[in-house]
């Protein structure tokens, strides 16, 4: 595996731990019944490409690097305050919709950066945007509702 690949890897293995750990620490403040199912449902579909990247770098005998410490606990603390500061379903929506696009943008200049040449990265890849683009557009459906 070329340090590219593993490069690719690392960051939709760190995009969907990312994710994850934004819905857990959302989840807690969220009443609304539909929020939740939504949530839910995408924290099941992160882990699952957290999983695949996982899988692909120990087949090539590589492991994934997860956040660093740092990171995880100033995601935490952002998301702590925002949610102090109001935690409406309204804000809870955009603080979601912020995070997602953070998460695309990351994903398209890496795989420009990286160039992933295999069949199964470009599909995890592939997969892994289509993903990340319904989630906004579901996003900002309910933005619109709330």
């Amino acid at each position: 595996m070329v340090q590219s690949e593993l490069k690719m890897l690392n960051r939709i293995y760190q995009d969907a731990s990312v994710g994850m750990q934004a819905i857990d620490k959302v989840l807690k403040k969220v009443k609304d019944e539909e929020l939740k199912k939504l949530f839910k449902k995408q924290y099941d579909e992160y882990q699952k490409f957290a999983d695949r990247a996982d899988v692909m770098a120990l087949n090539k005998d590589k492991e994934v690097k997860d956040n660093s410490m740092f990171k995880k606990l100033k995601q935490t603390a952002m998301i702590y305050m925002s949610l102090w500061a109001d935690a409406s379903p309204r804000h809870i929506v955009e603080m979601m919709i912020s995070g997602t696009v953070m998460g695309i943008i990351d994903t398209i200049k890496t795989e420009k950066d990286c160039a992933p040449k295999t069949p199964e990265l470009k599909d995890l890849v592939t997969d892994f945007k289509a993903f990340q683009d319904d989630f906004y557009e579901k996003l900002k459906k309910l933005l619109a509702k709330v």
